[in-house]
């Protein structure tokens, strides 16, 4: 089994949430808008009348 950091299963580890301001000078990354077609398939699958999503490879009849 690959382990590259040695982290032991059960880890676990404290988040720390910092909502202090970003100085001018550094670069906010921030997310483009997501493209129309994921709202569209969103809003599919939240309907009860959707039908079910499949795993995207073609099933062959026999």
């Amino acid at each position: 089994m690959w382990d590259p950091w040695g982290v032991p299963d059960g880890y676990e580890c404290e988040v720390i949430e910092n909502d202090a301001p970003v100085p001018k000078h550094v670069p906010l990354h921030r997310p483009g808008p997501l493209p129309e077609e994921f709202y569209k398939t969103l809003g599919a699958i939240q309907q009860k009348d959707a039908p079910k999503a499949t795993s995207g490879q073609p099933q062959l009849k026999e």
